[in-house]
């Protein structure tokens, strides 16, 4: 896979995909719209894909990008695949528990924590 995208980075280490932002603020509408259409690329490409969306760099996201997540996780399962996200900031993980997203994600500390739990 190559790094063909406006808004993320994708990185291959041996089956897992790890998909990175290049923003540290996701909160502008049109950004989530191209970072949702990226993602969802990168999940209809791949069968049974292992991903990682690593969040390391992000300080801030809005409500929108939440969405986008949720959507992503359905699409992802869709292929039979599995989503993992790593590295989410305190701040980011308080509105995770806060809209009780942390309970339907997989969420670890760290990439490396990430790509041990495949």
């Amino acid at each position: 896979m190559g790094n063909a995208y406006q808004r993320i980075t994708v990185e291959t280490k041996g089956d897992v995909t790890i998909v990175r932002f290049k923003d540290s603020d996701i909160l502008d509408q049109i950004n989530i719209q191209e970072i949702g259409e990226e993602l969802y690329a990168v999940v209809e490409s791949t069968p049974n894909l292992k991903l990682i969306v690593d969040f390391h760099g992000v300080e801030y996201l809005s409500s929108t990008a939440l969405g986008k997540l949720i959507t992503l996780k359905k699409k992802v399962e869709a292929v039979k695949g599995k989503l993992r996200l790593a590295a989410i900031k305190p701040e980011i993980m308080e509105v995770f528990r806060i809209t009780r997203l942390d309970t339907i994600f997989d969420i670890d500390a760290d990439v490396t924590e990430a790509l041990d739990r495949f």
